[in-house]
């Protein structure tokens, strides 16, 4: 029948004298030969009969090495089965069977027992069965050469075994064994490609276990070992929370820095230069919330109320720190960025503008205010009342703003400059040698010119 290649019925015969006589010299050889045939039968087999062919093709494999478990074939014929129970996923079959060989023909061929823990390690993680799996992957990795091609992909399996194991504590909730699994990878498998992967999830366990520092250690790791990761962004964000979560406010200020440098989207890393301003305002490092502010408004004048908000958050500063110029300054650049944006001015940024514009005018009034007048008059009447004109125009500009409480201050310092003009005409100095009737007089006429101004005021 063999030779006549009725391969599937030779195999029956074979299988019979193997199994169905009383024990014989010729039994084991005609079991192999079943399976001998089998195979061949194998090679010619329709796409219809295959899925049988290799069904009874396994089954008399299983069936050799269990009655011949001594012959000299039995571990390669038993290697073989599994194999095939891989391919068809019959996966704990399969495990049974690459389990049995690696138990009882542990002086098999190396490439052999590779082979069963290979295919214990592929079925044990496809059933989810992963410390199985882990454990079979590190056999194969230790029957590996470090030269072969396949080492690669035992190695990620390996990975792949542990790393599952950290989803499954992390779904649990047991963060503290999901992070030790995530980490092992880096110890166990270093060259996986998922081991970066697994740092940052070992970091975003750890994290929730608010265990900051681990976190944080973690995490600068990570930069450090990969720079080009994709998940570099998203590391420098964690670092950055957790600097902020145990008051290292400085650092995390740093760390928002970095965001805004790695970002592409212009804006978040608006949003993450405004945090680390504030931050190191917070930090009370003053010198660096001025740089990353003046280097927002500097790179990002639009949107314009940001940018707006911006100056005012620096003009604040430099009126804390007593830096008065760089204060007015600053505000003068309010003032002239609402004045200069034509459409794209808004309700918001008219409203910082004339606040501004109101300090900056207030010094108009107290430098009039501070002008006495005194011999010789004349002189110092005209520079007073040029102060004067010069700060009721400011003032009166501020109402076009038409902001509330910017007109209700304005109207109030021109009612002022009135009234302070109207005093010092009072307060004035008196001209030396006068008589006791031009004295009277004089008086007469200082307070018909200061009356006028009073009035108005009032």
């Amino acid at each position: 029948l063999l030779e006549n290649e009725n391969f599937g019925e030779a195999a029956a015969e074979y299988e019979r004298t193997a199994y169905e006589y009383t024990e014989h010299e010729q039994a084991s050889a005609a079991g192999y030969a079943a399976i001998f045939a089998h195979r061949e039968h194998l090679k010619v087999a329709t796409e219809s009969a295959l899925p049988a062919v290799r069904q009874r093709t396994v089954e008399s494999s299983l069936r050799f090495a269990d009655t011949f478990p001594e012959h000299e074939q039995a571990a390669v014929v038993l290697g073989a089965a599994a194999d095939d129970l891989y391919e068809m996923n019959d996966l704990d079959r399969a495990i049974a069977a690459a389990q049995t060989l690696v138990d009882r023909y542990p002086d098999a061929e190396t490439n052999l027992i590779r082979s069963a823990w290979a295919v214990i390690a592929h079925s044990s993680i496809d059933l989810a069965e992963y410390p199985a799996a882990e454990h079979a992957y590190s056999n194969v990795l230790a029957l590996t050469a470090e030269d072969d091609e396949s080492r690669a992909d035992i190695v990620d399996g390996l990975a792949a075994s542990i790393y599952k194991q950290g989803e499954q504590a992390n779904s649990l909730e047991d963060y503290r064994t999901a992070a030790n699994h995530f980490l092992r990878i880096k110890e166990l498998a270093p060259t996986s490609s998922i081991r970066t992967a697994a740092e940052y999830d070992a970091a975003a366990a750890l994290m929730k276990l608010q265990d900051w520092e681990f976190a944080s250690n973690v995490l600068e790791e990570f930069r450090t070992s990969h720079p080009e990761h994709e998940l570099q962004s998203e590391a420098t964000k964690q670092l950055a929370f957790i600097y902020r979560e145990v008051g290292q406010i400085e650092r995390s200020a740093i760390e928002h820095e970095r965001i805004a440098a790695e970002a592409t989207d212009p804006v978040f890393c608006r949003g993450a230069l405004l945090t680390a301003g504030e931050l190191y305002v917070e930090a009370r490092v003053v010198a660096d919330a001025i740089r990353v502010f003046e280097r927002y408004v500097n790179e990002y004048p639009r949107p314009l109320d940001l940018a707006m908000e911006t100056r005012t958050r620096l003009a604040e500063i430099f009126k804390s720190e007593r830096d008065y110029e760089r204060h007015h300054a600053e505000l003068d650049a309010i003032v002239a960025a609402d004045r200069d944006a034509g459409a794209d001015r808004t309700d918001r940024s008219r409203y910082l503008a004339a606040r501004a514009a109101l300090v900056l005018a207030e010094r108009k009034f107290e430098h009039f205010a501070g002008i006495q007048l005194v011999q010789p008059f004349e002189d110092s009447l005209a520079l007073k009342q040029q102060s004067m004109d010069q700060a009721l125009a400011v003032f009166e500009e501020l109402v076009q703003y038409e902001v509330a409480e910017v007109t209700a201050a304005a109207t109030f310092y021109i009612a002022e400059i009135y009234f302070d003009f109207s005093a010092a005409l009072l307060d004035s100095e008196r001209p030396a040698g006068l008589s006791d009737v031009e004295k009277v007089d004089y008086e007469m006429v200082i307070e018909e010119e200061a009356f006028p101004f009073e009035e108005r005021a009032i």
